[in-house]
């Protein structure tokens, strides 16, 4: 364990850290950071006064059993700090970190920096109302105070925890000697100053131009600039320029890449001429190069030049400058971090949309457009293009594209995927890159080639184990493909493939669906000449004025299944009364108003749509109230079922019968709007009465069943009493008609 030192020197260092300002060093150092500080005692009493306290952290503090608590953790990791002689991280009784920094000054620890007031992850509301609990805190209270903790992640905290042990080292160093006192004060004081100015900002740029500003205004130089190192392979030339600054009169101060290769293996200072070819020092404008580092590793350069006179920098001026370069290499990696956060959100934000688009609907069409159009927008690619497998020709057709031509789009429509990278793909169904199509000769292992075209990623299309295609993006100029773009390239393709392989399943239950659909209403109609065909007619017309009402693909495929079985209880009903000429019994009747039930029992056990079978349950119901069998009314009955009691009536209105004659489709329609509002939803009359009539007509005519000629009947002559008279028997109002 590390000594304390003796009481009396402890309190003379207490009494310097005073002089020195420590409550507000510590303030402004919180502040930066965005967390709690606070100075303590090697015992672990607090030496200051604690600074930027959360809102729960203070309304934990002001219970006696939770400051009691506090205090407690803070001397718990007062003496880990002392133990380790290095930062540690915590976890309070609350369940927020915190670090703890010890101060140390010629080997003795005088005192210890804490910072806290933030957590790894969300506090569960198990854990808040527990302490509430215990502390005798207003749980809601707790629990509102809880939802404003920040969040930090493990590096964060760790580059909070190196800057925190900057500032002990700078404090310690102050309290060497009185007579640098001042000075030493100044120096931090700048670094404080300078870190606020470049944390105030995660915008790259921003953060370079601002610290690069500050430290010209500390140094007097005139000219500078900030290089940010890339994460490329070892020895690859990926260099960023954040921010330069220099009068007019001045070129760039860029360093050449053997000083910058000097400054990243050394990581210490390096001293050069930025214009060696000139004769006096002022023109040679003598420059340094000092390292901008986060988390050891050197991520930049700062280069400053143009001090008053032609004067080099001094040592001391370049340690001073290293310091500010890590204050302001952890800014700017902080904001280089962000900015990949940033993308990355924006990555799984266009992913979370195509997966939307993928779930929600059924046009295979309208999920590669949205695919191809996140893929183009998050990676800038200008090009992209989508092939499937034609697997009895072997060739790869173009099913979607964006970018490309309608003339290149025919001339590349369907290419052969021999001897080329797109074959490669599909052979070991990995992702290809190529940084520069025209620079390593790949564009002889392309099916097709454009000068445009200059870099190139081109991943598998798969479902499952089984290769369907290849997506591929094309760039105008090289660049390097990041680790997580391609990766991004490999998930929007996954989706591709199940989207394939969707539509390819939905297609054949569809098939499969349909053809149950048919045989069942086949069965059903084979009982009733008179009925024949009355079931695809009602499905058609059905889904004819779900169309227009706009319901969509989904739809429209179910209240068309429904049109097809809604008759389908009627299987069970004695042929002698369904096909009864005459007026039916109240006990035939009733039997009779039974089927839409035993149809919907009939189709529940076959996992039929649920909509679909609601439709057959309730398609006799009145919108206004009376029908059958719930005695159901206006929005209480199913969309789907109010369509198919219109469609439903029209067919019957329209159909002959051996006891008596069709309305002409003109007096259906009329029946059908008087009726409207009391039988039929008004708004779906109104839809029913928008389908063209020519639709009608085919609908009818290639229907079948019934009465093939039904529409021939528009001559024959009704008095309008006779036809509203009969109206109330062809759907339903007295149970005569048995189509219905």
């Amino acid at each position: 364990m590390v000594p304390f030192m003796e009481r009396g020197k402890l309190i003379q260092y207490y009494e310097e850290l005073k002089h020195i300002g420590l409550q507000r060093l510590q303030e402004s150092m919180s502040q930066a950071l965005g967390l709690a500080a606070l100075v303590t005692c090697p015992d672990g009493q607090p030496l200051t006064e604690i600074s930027n306290l959360c809102s729960f952290c203070a309304l934990l503090n002001a219970s006696p059993e939770g400051r009691a608590r506090c205090a407690a953790t803070r001397v718990v990791s007062t003496r880990a700090a002392l133990e380790a002689g290095r930062a540690v991280r915590d976890t309070c009784h609350a369940g927020l970190v915190h670090l703890a920094v010890p101060l140390r000054v010629a080997g003795e620890t005088v005192a210890v920096l804490v910072g806290g007031s933030a957590a790894l992850q969300p506090l569960t509301e198990e854990a808040v109302t527990q302490l509430a609990r215990e502390t005798g805190i207003d749980r809601e209270e707790l629990l509102a105070a809880a939802r404003t903790v920040p969040l930090w992640s493990e590096e964060r905290l760790w580059i909070a925890a190196e800057m925190m042990g900057a500032v002990t080292e700078t404090v310690a160093q102050l309290l060497y000697t009185r007579q640098e006192l001042q000075k030493k004060a100044d120096e931090i004081s700048a670094l404080f100053e300078f870190s606020k100015t470049v944390s105030g900002s995660l915008q790259v740029a921003e953060a370079a131009r601002q610290g690069l500003q500050a430290v010209l205004e500390l140094t007097g130089a005139t000219s500078g600039s900030v290089i940010m190192l890339g994460e490329a392979r070892p020895g690859a030339a990926d260099l960023e320029v954040a921010a330069t600054l220099e009068p007019d009169n001045e070129l760039r101060v860029i360093p050449a890449g053997e000083i910058i290769a000097a400054v990243e293996r050394e990581a210490v200072a390096a001293h050069f001429d930025s214009r060696p070819g000139e004769s006096t020092p002022e023109e040679k404008r003598p420059a340094v190069a000092v390292p901008l580092t986060a988390g050891g590793k050197v991520t930049g350069v700062l280069t400053l030049a143009g001090k008053p006179g032609g004067q080099r920098f001094t040592g001391e001026e370049a340690i001073f400058l290293t310091t500010l370069g890590t204050i302001l290499g952890l800014a700017l990696e902080n904001a280089r971090l962000f900015r990949k956060v940033r993308e990355r959100a924006a990555m799984l934000e266009r992913l979370i949309e195509v997966g939307q688009v993928l779930s929600s609907h059924l046009d295979v069409d309208l999920v590669l457009e949205s695919a191809l159009a996140s893929v183009r927008d998050v990676l800038g690619a200008r090009w992209c293009a989508l092939r499937v497998l034609d697997e009895n020709t072997g060739e790869l057709v173009l099913r979607a594209s964006l970018g490309m031509n309608q003339k290149l789009q025919a001339r590349v429509a369907r290419v052969r995927p021999e001897d080329n990278l797109l074959g490669e793909v599909l052979q070991k169904g990995e992702a290809v890159v190529v940084e520069d199509l025209a620079a390593n000769g790949s564009v002889r292992h392309l099916p097709y080639y454009a000068l445009e075209m200059r870099t190139m990623v081109v991943v598998p299309v798969k479902a499952g184990e089984k290769i369907l295609g290849t997506l591929k993006v094309y760039s105008p100029v090289p660049r390097r493909w990041s680790e997580e773009e391609v990766e991004y390239l490999g998930t929007v393709a996954a989706q591709v493939g199940l989207a394939l392989e969707n539509a390819r399943l939905y297609s054949s239950l569809r098939e499969y669906y349909l053809s149950t659909v048919q045989a069942l209403a086949a069965a059903l109609e084979a009982k009733d000449v008179y009925t024949r065909g009355h079931s695809i007619r009602v499905a058609q017309w059905a889904r004819s004025c779900a169309r227009m009402l706009g319901l969509g693909a989904e739809a429209e495929e179910q209240v068309y299944m429904a049109g097809l079985l809604h008759d389908l209880g009627k299987i069970g009903i004695q042929e002698d009364i369904l096909l009864k000429p005459g007026p039916l019994t109240p006990e035939e009747r009733k039997e009779m108003q039974g089927h839409p039930e035993v149809g919907a029992r009939i189709l529940e056990p076959a996992r039929f749509p649920a909509a679909v079978i609601a439709a057959v349950r309730h398609h006799h119901e009145d919108y206004g109230g009376g029908g059958y069998p719930a005695g159901l009314s206006r929005e209480e009955i199913p969309l789907l079922a109010r369509i198919i009691r219109v469609a439903d009536a029209y067919d019957a209105m329209t159909s002959a019968r051996p006891y008596r004659q069709a309305f002409t489709p003109q007096e259906a329609y009329e029946e059908l709007k008087r009726c409207a509002g009391r039988q039929f939803d008004p708004r779906v009359v109104e839809a029913f009465l928008r389908i063209p009539q020519e639709k009608m007509e085919d609908i009818a005519i290639r229907g079948g069943g019934g009465h093939p000629d039904s529409f021939a009947w528009r001559n024959t002559f009704f008095t309008e009493a006779t036809a509203l008279t009969r109206a109330g028997s062809y759907y339903g109002g007295e149970g005569n008609d048995r189509s219905g």
